[in-house]
């Protein structure tokens, strides 16, 4: 039972990270297998997230090949600058051959801050397994 429980606990640390992770593979697989167009950038829209943190959305209209014109939505948190993207700028792109809405600007690094954080979170989970386990097996819950 206690091995049982610290397995969760330290999964769900786990979990974020391994989210983040896959993002980021995926991000890196696109960049090396998609199309570079360059896209335009139509309209930026600032929003407020349920906690009013700001958010930004950039509308960029691109040309896929054999498809015409998309436009798709890029969404950037306010950790960022405002000014990643400003109306009418003209920026590169990758988008997926297979499914064309799917695109990530090319000179949008990717957020290690968030990485850095999610570590975090997984060693902390680990920590409180560890403890947790402790105390379970002096408490003879096994």
């Amino acid at each position: 039972m206690a091995g049982t429980i610290t397995i969760i606990i330290t999964a769900l640390g786990f979990l974020p990270l391994l989210i983040v992770l896959i993002k980021k593979h995926r991000v890196k697989k696109l960049k090396e297998t998609g199309d570079l167009v360059t896209g335009v950038v139509e309209e930026v829209y600032e929003r407020r997230g349920l906690k009013g943190n700001k958010y930004y959305q950039a509308v960029i209209q691109y040309p896929v090949f054999g498809r015409g014109q998309l436009r798709g939505v890029y969404t950037y948190s306010s950790n960022r600058t405002n000014k990643l993207f400003t109306r009418g700028q003209r920026t590169d792109i990758y988008y997926d051959k297979n499914k064309p809405e799917k695109f990530i600007p090319k000179d949008v690094p990717f957020n290690k801050v968030f990485l850095i954080f999610t570590i975090i979170v997984a060693i902390g989970y680990i920590v409180i397994g560890y403890f947790l386990y402790g105390f379970l097996k002096k408490e003879g819950i096994t």
